[in-house]
């Protein structure tokens, strides 16, 4: 599953498809096993790095605060704006009634003022839970930017350096490695094997390779 995306692309199913016999297709999987051991192999040249470049402290005690991002409850928002549109609308539809008997005044007199109240009181929750998102977000935006000032001597470090070269370089070896032929063996790949060997060699130098580094090629 590492070598998925890699497989893939050295298959070239993204441009065609597998040949339809299956001696051929099973030619053309093992065609690629030698270019997929050595993609991975290039991978696994990458110069170490600071880990603080890419990945948060864990042990940091900022993270023991319980920040919960706070979400605005739309459901109950429009529940209660529908219920107040509806309340609304029934007093319309019996405007006459409430309006011109006399033994309705007290419901001219407070549905002004009930409706208004609840309104306001809805209304004001609404505002306050989508401020208090604001500001979350505001927060983490500028506490984002702290760390980032914070650890903005990490990319000048000359590791870093060195895995932004290795990084590119690679990048444009994998550029260059395709199939050549469609003959659905090893030798399809005759001047890629050729180019991923040249680059393995700049960055070993015949030492030894960590095989705990993995990655993919697209």
């Amino acid at each position: 599953m590492d070598s998925y995306y890699t497989t893939i692309a050295l298959l070239g199913l993204r441009d065609q498809n597998l040949p339809p016999f299956k001696e051929a297709r099973l030619q053309r999987y093992k065609s690629v096993s030698k270019m997929v051991n050595l993609v991975n192999t290039a991978y696994r040249t990458c110069p170490d790095i600071p880990t603080q470049a890419f990945v948060l402290d864990p042990l940091d005690p900022e993270w023991d605060d319980d920040m919960t991002y706070p979400v605005i409850q739309h459901e109950t928002y429009l529940w209660k704006f529908g219920a107040i549109g509806l309340n609304m609308a029934l007093y319309a539809y019996n405007y006459n009634v409430f309006t011109y008997n006399i033994r309705f005044r007290w419901m001219r007199t407070m549905f002004p003022i009930v409706n208004f109240c609840f309104f306001g009181l809805t209304y004001f929750e609404y505002k306050s839970e989508v401020l208090k998102a604001h500001l979350f977000e505001e927060y983490i935006q500028n506490r984002a930017q702290e760390l980032v000032a914070d650890n903005e001597y990490i990319f000048q470090h000359e590791d870093f350096k060195r895995f932004i070269w290795w990084f590119e370089d690679l990048k444009e070896t994998l550029t260059r490695v395709h199939r050549q032929a469609n003959n659905h063996t090893a030798s399809d790949f005759a001047d890629s094997e050729l180019i991923l060997q040249d680059f393995i060699k700049r960055y070993t130098g015949g030492k030894g390779i960590d095989h705990s580094k993995q990655g993919v090629l697209f």
